[in-house]
């Protein structure tokens, strides 16, 4: 019963003013697993049996929230990283670096990313590259690059076929 108690005061303090029995029961449940956790976590490594700590470890790799960006640890140590500070739907942070519209710019003439990065003088690593070419406002900033260099190319073949 203190268990339920406990339980219903945690639901009510994040938002849930009339938890349904069944949510109770999982908070209690996922509760006590949590403390079971803390518990072998904090136990001496000669205590642990070989099978708990291997529970443990896959314990702790289901914990994270959602994986770690490869651009963003390298974008901090330059200093190069950028918030943008608009309203957004709760998920990711948005990451932009300074160097993306030059990176974009170079490429927008067909030149490839490595390429590109070299002629800004951005060493990166090739996981870090593979994150960039999937990074959603680098893409965004190529792209609009690119129908920006491409239409400049029709406005030159059109007026110079006009001038023959």
């Amino acid at each position: 019963m203190c268990d339920e108690d406990t339980a219903r005061a945690a639901l009510r303090a994040i938002g849930i003013p009339f938890p349904s029995q069944a949510l109770i029961q999982s908070w209690i449940q996922a509760n006590r697993a949590d403390r079971e956790f803390r518990r072998q976590e904090s136990a001496p490594p000669t205590l642990r049996s070989p099978a708990t700590a291997q529970s443990a470890d896959r314990k702790v790799q289901h914990r994270r929230g959602y994986s770690k960006s490869r651009l963003e640890p390298s974008l901090r140590e330059q200093g190069k990283l950028q918030r943008q500070h608009e309203r957004r739907k709760p998920g990711r942070p948005r990451i932009v670096a300074s160097w993306f519209p030059a990176v974009a710019q170079s490429m927008a003439d067909g030149t490839p990313l490595r390429d590109a990065l070299r002629l800004n003088g951005i060493t990166l690593e090739k996981r870090q590259i593979r994150a960039l070419y999937r990074n959603e406002e680098f893409r965004r900033l190529y792209q609009e690059e690119r129908h920006r260099y491409l239409r400049s190319l029709r406005r030159d073949t059109r007026q110079t076929t006009l001038r023959k």
